[in-house]
């Protein structure tokens, strides 16, 4: 029963989550983390998250279970009920108040919009309308990122937002991969995501065009903030290797390459978080 209410936090994402949001904050204290900016950011980013990952299993638990990659979860398997999920939803997200206070209004701000922009704009409202869902969406993401830099410093500067820009950018293409390869799961569910709509071509050329930009926003930053030679190179490196895959999976349209290249834009996204603290450290 515990593996079953830990797995509706969504480890994956919130760890994610709270691996942005910290980068940002090593970036903003060029290299070092107060213990009580640690502290709380983790804690109130962690239970909005968690909050917001309960509020979106609940509201779509009626979907997960006509889905190959969901109907495993404890909601369709009747593990939990679903009463039970709303309310911790709804109390872990009002946790995170009070934390994200300790710091500042602005990471309340950040933190509980992160929350309702997944919960509500993408999972109650966005998801099951339009196939840019997940475009929008992205900005959850971004929003920990600025949580991270406002729990350091109330300096507003370009670099926080050009982190925010990379998170936002790399959202579409990863979940693209992941619903391209899902793509019959989410046509008999009825949810309109692009490889649903669009089809496996055009989809392939939305990732292509998305990995483009998003490689693209990844070099801003190291002009804006001088990172160094570090997350310059790391930038392109991964940069290359991020478009290689796309344009093989544009020429060789298979689920398990459409799967190998949403497993890796994790490893890209992280790569770029680890840089970025690693150049500011050792300028």
């Amino acid at each position: 029963m515990i593996s079953a209410y830990l797995s509706l936090a969504k480890p994956r994402i919130l760890g994610l989550i709270l691996v942005s949001s910290l980068a940002s904050a090593l970036v903003a204290g060029e290299g070092t983390v107060t213990a009580e900016a640690g502290l709380f950011l983790v804690l109130s980013g962690g239970l909005a998250s968690a909050g917001a990952a309960y509020l979106n299993n609940y509201f779509d638990r009626d979907i997960d279970t006509l889905m190959v990659r969901t109907k495993g979860r404890p909601l369709p398997l009747g593990r939990v009920r679903p009463r039970i999920v709303l309310i911790t939803g709804l109390v872990l997200i009002a946790a995170a108040i009070p934390a994200a206070l300790r710091l500042n209004y602005a990471v309340a701000t950040f933190i509980l919009g992160g929350a309702f922009v997944y919960s509500v704009v993408y999972t109650l409202w966005l998801k099951r309308r339009t196939s840019l869902n997940i475009v929008i969406g992205g900005l959850s993401g971004s929003c920990a990122v600025l949580a991270g830099w406002f729990a350091m410093t109330s300096a507003i500067s370009a670099v926080p937002f050009l982190i925010a820009l990379i998170v936002f950018m790399w959202t579409p293409g990863h979940f693209w991969s992941l619903a391209l390869a899902h793509r019959d799961s989410y046509r008999r569910a009825g949810v309109p995501m692009l490889p649903a709509i669009a089809g496996t071509k055009k989809t392939i050329a939305c990732i292509v065009a998305s990995t483009g930009l998003l490689v693209a926003s990844s070099l801003l930053p190291g002009y804006a903030g001088g990172f160094g030679m570090t997350y310059a190179v790391a930038a392109i490196v991964l940069g290359v290797m991020a478009l290689t895959l796309a344009l093989v999976l544009l020429f060789r349209p298979t689920r398990r390459l459409a799967w190998l290249n949403f497993k890796f834009s994790g490893v890209y996204l992280l790569g770029l978080l680890v840089a970025m603290v690693v150049g500011v450290v050792t300028l």
